[in-house]
């Protein structure tokens, strides 16, 4: 993974949040006297960057504390942020997407519905001199990538998913599940290739299901619903999502099939991503096993941070990866900190440094955001 740095810029940020089909509100950011000092001013004069960036919808929690971290970067380096959503529909989020080039913004970053239907979009931004960050997927029309280390992320939960499987049964073995975000989208592929990379190397171990959501809690639930009668011995859930494992957890507790303690007891156990507050409360009180810590507001600042870089010309490489740290009840409690200073300390929280290093920095005591 790239360590990335840059040179905090003072300035008044203007803020738009603009939802697809639905208009455009703008707010002016208070001028904060608690902003970070500088070791170099800028131009009042210099042409001021908008920064574009599409999420797959504004209802996902995690999206939502990704405009917080998208909005405190455009805090510190004084650029213009517009956030457009798709509402999950990949015609909307296409039109917004046209939107943004439309009004000519410097740099589009973009979480893809499904990036194979955005060609001509994508070619339309070239024509138009608009770089494009892939977030989470790739094509040869996008400039660059920026995304999780999905296959690590992956690859840690599966691992973490045979040390518990060898706990119940003194060996690697036993029945599991995958349940999925969207198909085609890069960061869902690598997700579960990830854990199913891990998974394929033990014999004994069953994938008795695989199956998509598109994100959607509801689904993730009515899913799991099923499984517990399809699946009458399953040992462990792995969700590409806390939003979809929290859901499934609950499912699987009002049934009386859910494990919450050792893993040697009856009961399905679930490992999970994201770190978002629902999910690490829930692998705090023993309804996840796991979760792998990307922190909304963390990555939400890089998804705005890279493309602005990118946009004052910065050679960044053709991707930057974001590599999280696997949470369980053992170190859960640091986690939680880390996710309350994001949104409490937002304004002095250390961004820009590797997580797994701020991570490191709030075991040994030794953070002051």
């Amino acid at each position: 993974m790239k360590r990335l740095k840059g040179l905090l810029i003072l300035g008044l940020v203007l803020i738009v949040a603009l939802v697809a089909g639905c208009g455009t509100t703008t707010t002016p950011a208070p001028t904060s006297s608690s902003a970070p000092s500088t070791s170099a001013s800028a131009s009042p004069t210099a042409k001021e960057i908008t920064v574009g960036l599409v999420q797959i919808d504004l209802s996902n929690p995690f999206h939502l504390g990704e405009v917080q971290g998208a909005q405190e970067a455009a805090r510190r380096y004084g650029f213009r942020l517009v956030v457009a959503s798709g509402e999950g529909d990949v015609n909307k989020q296409i039109q917004a997407v046209e939107n943004l080039i439309n009004q000519h913004v410097d740099v589009l970053a973009i979480n893809f519905i499904d990036i194979n239907a955005f060609g001509p979009t994508l070619q339309k931004a070239k024509a138009a001199g608009i770089p494009v960050v892939g977030l989470h997927s790739f094509s040869p029309d996008c400039t660059m990538m920026l995304g999780f280390d999905e296959l690590h992320t992956g690859r840690i939960d599966g691992e973490y998913a045979v040390k518990l499987l060898t706990e119940r049964y003194g060996s690697p073995k036993g029945e599991v599940a995958n349940l999925q975000g969207l198909l085609g989208q890069g960061l869902n592929e690598q997700r579960t290739g990830g854990f199913l990379e891990v998974i394929s190397q033990y014999p004994d171990i069953k994938v008795d299901a695989k199956e998509p959501t598109n994100w959607d809690p509801n689904k993730a639930a009515t899913i799991t619903e099923n499984w517990i009668t399809a699946y009458p011995n399953l040992d462990l859930i792995y969700g590409n999502s806390d939003s979809l494992t929290v859901p499934a957890a609950n499912v699987l507790q009002r049934a009386g099939k859910l494990n919450t303690g050792n893993p040697k007891d009856p009961g399905v156990m679930i490992v999970s991503v994201d770190g978002t507050d629902s999910g690490l409360k829930a692998v705090k009180d023993g309804l996840l096993k796991s979760t792998v810590l990307l922190a909304p507001q963390y990555t939400g600042y890089w998804k705005a941070w890279i493309p602005y870089r990118l946009a004052k010309g910065e050679n960044l490489g053709k991707e930057v990866l974001i590599e999280g740290t696997l949470i369980t009840k053992d170190n859960v409690d640091i986690a939680i900190q880390i996710a309350k200073d994001q949104v409490d300390k937002i304004q002095t929280f250390p961004f820009e440094k590797p997580l797994p290093e701020i991570f490191d920095q709030y075991a040994k005591g030794q953070s002051t955001p």
